[in-house]
């Protein structure tokens, strides 16, 4: 099954002071929800029953390839633009979810990730109004 999920949101902000705290996840992390993504060796994280690995991509302030679980055959990022007197904020999440991972994408998944993610941007967009 194809995935493709996108949340966007209008900051107050330079490109330059959301790219900042989007690579700051102690700060814009909603733990209410999910404990903040840990470490666990060169650009790996463990969040929930994943590991993402976190690669480059020219143009996107943060990107990761989900490694675990094989199901789960996704990259997420986030793209900051300028826009007006702020910055447009997008998270896309692209590819595939695969055998009984197709379920629990729909019926698991992709519900707490829109959840997750709208927290996240008012945490983006509370930590800019904070200063």
């Amino acid at each position: 099954m194809k995935v493709c999920n996108r949340h966007e949101r209008f900051v107050a902000a330079t490109p330059e002071r959301v790219t900042a705290l989007v690579k700051d996840f102690e700060r814009i992390w909603p733990v209410q929800i999910a404990p903040v993504p840990r470490l666990q060796g060169h650009r790996l994280y463990k969040t929930g029953m994943m590991l993402w690995e976190e690669v480059d991509r020219p143009g996107a302030a943060r990107v990761f390839r989900v490694i675990s679980p094989e199901g789960f055959q996704l990259e997420h990022w986030f793209e900051v633009e300028p826009v007006g007197d702020g910055s447009l904020l997008r998270h896309t999440v692209e590819g595939e979810a695969v055998g009984e991972y197709e379920a629990i994408w729909r019926e698991q998944a992709e519900p707490m990730h829109d959840l997750f993610l709208e927290a996240l941007l008012d945490n983006i967009t509370v930590a800019v109004a904070r200063g």
